[in-house]
């Protein structure tokens, strides 16, 4: 029921859900297929039992929120508008880059293009930050060739905690094959380095992430 009058209602931005319900899906399920349908979907759950009946990993994931029973109408709607305004702040975008200039260069494109800017120079740099960001994050640039590990390692990483988070890799050698590589998996796009600020927007949007600065 909850899904079909998700589709019907193309505005609705935000999903208030226990996480018992009753039938064969729960509140972790429910919203998970929810925001399979409809990216940038936020959810709020509620719960009187353990934190980790939805969490990944021991996080929640980005544009995900949590009030516990029993909560007052007050504590409610002050969540809900903590959510929603924070929906309307900038884009935000892990930037995962160790050669400076080009860090500093990519940064520049994003931050025209409207987005606020995380930026790490290591696939462990961007572990640490990946759940400290506040809201969460829209989407994640990944050099593949980083000085800890690879890229398309990090990528594992981060699937394992945010399966559906946006993933931009950048290859200055063998981006070809890396997209043979990445071609079943959603929400992945390789761009070839040296790249510009119109590849790296086009890829974005390509994701279906909104870009207010082009």
């Amino acid at each position: 029921m909850a899904l079909h009058m998700l589709e019907a209602n193309p505005h609705v931005k935000l999903l208030f859900t226990d996480v018992g319900l009753p039938g064969g899906m729960n509140g972790r399920q429910l919203a998970d297929e929810a925001r399979r349908q409809r990216r940038g979907l936020k959810v709020l759950f509620t719960t009187g039992y353990a934190r980790n009946a939805i969490v990944h990993g021991g996080r929640l994931d980005p544009g995900v929120e949590l009030i516990t029973k029993p909560f007052s109408q007050a504590a409610l709607a002050a969540k809900l508008r903590d959510i929603l305004d924070a929906s309307r702040e900038p884009g935000r975008v892990l930037l995962v880059e160790d050669e400076v200039l080009i860090q500093m260069l990519a940064t520049e494109y994003l931050e025209a293009a409207g987005f606020k800017v995380n930026a790490a120079g290591s696939a462990t740099e961007a572990m640490n930050k990946l759940a400290r960001v506040p809201g969460g994050l829209d989407a994640v640039v990944i050099d593949i060739g980083l000085p800890d590990r690879k890229g398309d390692v990090l990528i594992e990483e981060i699937r394992a905690i945010f399966p559906a988070l946006p993933i931009v890799l950048a290859s200055g050698h063998n981006a070809r094959d890396l997209r043979a590589s990445f071609k079943s998996h959603d929400r992945i796009v390789v761009i070839s380095k040296p790249y510009t600020a119109s590849d790296l927007i086009t890829a974005l949007r390509s994701l279906g992430i909104k870009v207010v600065g082009h």
